[in-house]
């Protein structure tokens, strides 16, 4: 019996990424309940990660993880419950975090319940990294 497996580097990002969300001590913590209940739910989850640097870093994060959200996603999925987790430096604004949270609300569906969770990392200098889970 195999007792062991292979995963793609795709895998390897988002399950690091997942794994950062929860470890991160952050400003605004999103605790594993928030993930569990979208990873674990009845429904298909999603999970995409992206990145952005310079002005609008935030919202090109977004863009990003959207971007391969449409891609995996089913066109007609709806998601109930999106969760997302912005890491940036210390110099990321609440600002930018609700021009994320503005960017997914209207890309995904108004009408979804949206928690977040925000972390600071100096080691990330202009970047900002974002993780999105809906189901």
């Amino acid at each position: 019996m195999e007792k062991g497996f292979i995963i793609d580097e795709a895998t390897r990002r988002i399950v690091t990424r997942v794994t950062e969300c929860v470890l991160t001590p952050g400003e605004i913590n999103l605790g594993w309940k928030d993930i569990s209940e979208v990873l674990l739910s009845d429904r298909t989850a999603v999970v995409t990660s992206g990145s952005g640097t310079g002005k609008d870093r935030a919202v090109k994060a977004c863009q990003d993880a959207l971007s391969s959200y449409r891609i995996v996603a089913r066109p007609a999925m709806r998601p109930a419950r999106v969760l997302f987790h912005l890491i940036g430096p210390k110099d990321l604004l609440l600002k930018d975090v609700n021009d994320a949270r503005e960017v997914i609300e209207r890309s995904l569906c108004p009408a979804s319940e949206v928690v977040f969770g925000v972390a600071l990392d100096d080691s990330l200098k202009d970047e900002v990294r974002i993780t999105i889970m809906a189901t």
